[in-house]
């Protein structure tokens, strides 16, 4: 008995053959989600024009978004967010990742003639800055 990849969409599992242990596929497993970035388990099953199939991990899912722009014929307003439980987790995980691009962007121009006799809010938007013209490795 060969072990077969798990990731499904609108009910269809990919069924691609898997190394043992394993439950995704080659293609499956480089899937992440669109909403918070963690691996993709499954495809949204929001069925616009089409099935929408958009790698989701088991902690997000879709919605609609009457305030933005209209979208994709067929997908009107379609978004992808996470689930009101782990709203929280991803937006904690992505301010933790901003903070430590922002620390790694300070440290590099720390010993700068820039950096010297700035306060902190000056040096963070110095930091800022470094990273929108990506003049820090991040």
């Amino acid at each position: 008995m060969t072990d077969k990849c798990t990731f499904s969409t609108y009910g269809y599992a990919c069924g691609k053959p898997v190394e043992h242990g394993r439950y995704l596929c080659e293609e499956h497993i480089k899937a992440k989600c669109a909403s918070c970035g963690q691996p993709g388990t499954h495809g949204c099953d929001y069925c616009g024009q089409f099935v929408c199939g958009t790698p989701l991990c088991d902690e997000c899912t879709y919605s609609t978004d009457n305030t933005k722009p209209a979208g994709n014929w067929g997908f009107m307003n379609h978004i992808h967010v996470s689930k009101p439980e782990f709203a929280d987790k991803h937006e904690n995980r992505k301010l933790k990742a901003e903070n430590e691009r922002l620390r790694a962007a300070l440290s590099e121009i720390a010993t700068t003639e820039e950096y010297r006799g700035l306060s902190a809010e000056e040096a963070m938007k110095v930091a800022q800055g470094a990273l929108k013209a990506g003049d820090c490795a991040t």
